[in-house]
């Protein structure tokens, strides 16, 4: 049986699961970057969906990355 990738929703919108599969997918099209680049900063600094955009440098506006 196929899964349908693009039916996955987070259960919890504001964290990332980078060790399930269809959640690192989602994340990858949501951000439109590499799930590899999503692990790697999950990894650095913890699954908080605002964290891991400012280590990805996509913050929202007016952000700024230190």
């Amino acid at each position: 049986m196929k899964i349908d990738r693009n039916s996955y929703a987070p259960p919890d919108p504001a964290k990332i699961d980078a060790d399930n599969p269809e959640a690192l997918h989602f994340w990858a099209r949501t951000l439109e970057t590499q799930e590899e680049r999503i692990r790697q900063a999950v990894h650095k600094v913890g699954p908080m969906l605002e964290k891991v955009k400012q280590e990805l440098g996509i913050g929202g506006v007016g952000e700024k990355r230190v």
